[in-house]
């Protein structure tokens, strides 16, 4: 037998097997990238595990993919893939609009939140869903039938948007203004991309009513601001996305994160992981040694005093905030509308009534444990004094977990019920929840009946106005460290001058000027306030 043909014949058999094996291979350990050799392959895709495998392999971002070959139907269509995702969102403070309370005083253990909370603003959300709901993290959240437990219900798109042209209608209980292109939303959503400032702020913002209406310290202009207004925040600074601070919680483990976030202050407080100064700038005294303020601290003066106080020694420096507020003036028909001449923000709506905007606002101080007096409906919502204190911070000098901290001071009034002396809920938009809202019939009486009657409230029907205070905690528009007070060692800043009301801190007086400290400090809610409405017109028509 001739050895050297045998030998290259199995050689060949061997290649041709080899080679046929190979072939039979490659779709099996390459399949995407087989899809993925050609544009016209796309058609292909099917499944949404094709569309994963295409989108790894041609290293284009998954929704961009997706979204380009599908219409977007809603959050149905982010279910698709995210379905665990929708299910966690559907437990947490930003869509429940309340959560599991452990820091409003005497409502330890419940569950409460932006659902039943009275402020001074627009009073509160039940009867008026349609129109406070614009900012809610969900769609079609119109009356209390609203279905908490339905996934399909959130609103995915008004976070995680990077195309910065989402927006929700004013009045269609969060649904997406007409004007938006929703495919152009979903294909921005980018895997890894945070939530933009724009995303966070164009709600947060907003509260209210209005551009920086409530907070002060959170304006529109924090999206694109400069180091100036906010360091964090400014682009020539920090230029730190809001989750950069408010976190969402991590596995330890696995590193994902879920849609916990960080930063309520009132219910759902263990969501997401919150940043506090020193989480990123270290130890109070290392980073003040050998700087122009290191005496403040080395005498421990000042061992009370948050972060924020000296950090931010004014907010609204550049969009105006309303301080004040008189529903008592409503429902009058004023021309010309009179406008604040420094802001150009007019000072009467017929719905609202009168208002005060201020700029450059100095935070009032008050000592702050964690814990908060707030009225709740139903629950907290009766009064036995004047001014009605509808939100203030627990905590005194004597209180050792309480530190000093920067409010923003909020004054008003608002419809009582004099009889039960109890703090009432108006319906004020729309008819969903009641026929007379007051921003169309403009008669009180009607429109609190309506407010009862959906919330349960006990009303004799007899209504008058009392005078209310509200303090709001003041974390952003952090000043460049050289506009900090106290900068050069200036005691002046603080002392010897009207920025502290030092009795509400437990002193008798500044203690520069021979202040001492009283036996107990006065109550949380006691803020000095002067009642001086800046447009005192006839009471309305009812």
């Amino acid at each position: 037998m001739n050895v050297k043909p045998m030998a290259a014949w199995r050689a060949v058999l061997f290649n041709t097997i080899l080679l046929t094996l190979c072939l039979m291979l490659v779709p099996a350990i390459g399949q995407a990238k087989a899809k993925a050799s050609a544009g016209f392959e796309k058609k292909d895709l099917v499944t949404t595990q094709d569309f994963i495998e295409y989108a790894e392999a041609t290293k284009c971002d998954i929704h961009d993919l997706f979204f380009s070959m599908r219409a977007y139907e809603g959050t149905k269509s982010c279910l698709m893939c995210h379905e665990s995702e929708g299910l966690e969102m559907l437990d947490t403070g930003h869509f429940k609009w309340e959560g599991y309370t452990d820091r409003i005083v005497g409502l330890e253990g419940q569950s409460h939140g932006k659902n039943d909370l009275i402020n001074n603003f627009c009073v509160a959300v039940p009867t008026n869903e349609p129109r406070c709901t614009q900012c809610h993290a969900g769609y079609g959240y119109k009356d209390k039938n609203f279905d908490f437990q339905n996934p399909e219900n959130v609103d995915c798109l008004v976070c995680h948007d990077q195309s910065g042209t989402y927006m929700k209608d004013p009045k269609t209980a969060g649904l997406p203004a007409a004007s938006v292109d929703l495919e152009v939303v979903a294909r921005s959503i980018t895997v890894g991309k945070e939530p933009t400032r724009k995303a966070c702020i164009g709600c947060h913002a907003k509260a209210g009513g209005g551009d920086n209406v409530k907070h002060g310290d959170l304006s529109t202009d924090l999206i694109a601001t400069t180091r100036e207004y906010d360091v964090h925040m400014g682009t020539d600074g920090g230029d730190l996305t809001c989750v950069a601070c408010h976190g969402a919680n991590h596995d330890p483990q696995s590193g994902e994160v879920n849609h916990g976030i960080a930063g309520m202050a009132l219910h759902s407080v263990n969501e997401g992981e919150m940043k506090q100064c020193g989480d990123c700038h270290g130890n109070r005294d290392q980073i003040h040694a050998a700087s122009s303020v290191e005496p403040l601290f080395t005498e421990g003066w000042h061992d009370n005093l948050a972060c924020q106080v000296c950090h931010i020694p004014e907010i609204a420096r550049k969009i105006s905030t309303k301080t004040e507020w008189y529903w008592s003036d409503a429902g009058q028909n004023v021309d010309p509308v009179p406008v604040d001449p420094v802001t150009g923000r007019p000072t009467y709506d017929k719905k609202k009534g009168t208002f005060v905007w201020s700029l450059n606002v100095k935070p009032t101080l008050r000592y702050a444990n964690g814990y908060w007096n707030r009225p709740v409906i139903n629950h907290t919502d009766t009064y036995d004094s004047v001014p009605i204190d509808l939100g203030s911070p627990v905590g005194d000098y004597t209180d050792p977990n309480a530190m000093i901290y920067p409010f923003k001071l909020m004054i008003g009034d608002q419809p009582v019920d004099p009889v039960n002396k109890k703090i009432l809920v108006p319906h004020l938009f729309g008819k969903i929840s009641g026929p007379n809202p007051y921003w169309g019939a403009y008669n009180w009486t009607l429109a609190l009946e309506d407010g009862a009657a959906y919330t349960g409230q006990d009303f004799s029907g007899t209504h008058d106005f009392e005078r209310t205070t509200m303090l709001l905690s003041v974390n952003h528009e952090i000043a460049p460290k050289e506009d900090a007070l106290g900068m050069g060692s200036n005691c002046g800043d603080c002392h010897s001058s009207d920025r502290v009301d030092w009795q509400a801190l437990g002193w008798s007086a500044d203690p520069f000027d021979g202040g001492v400290r009283t036996i107990s400090a006065p109550t949380q809610s006691a803020a000095s306030v002067t009642w001086s409405p800046p447009l005192r017109l006839e009471r309305g028509l009812d």
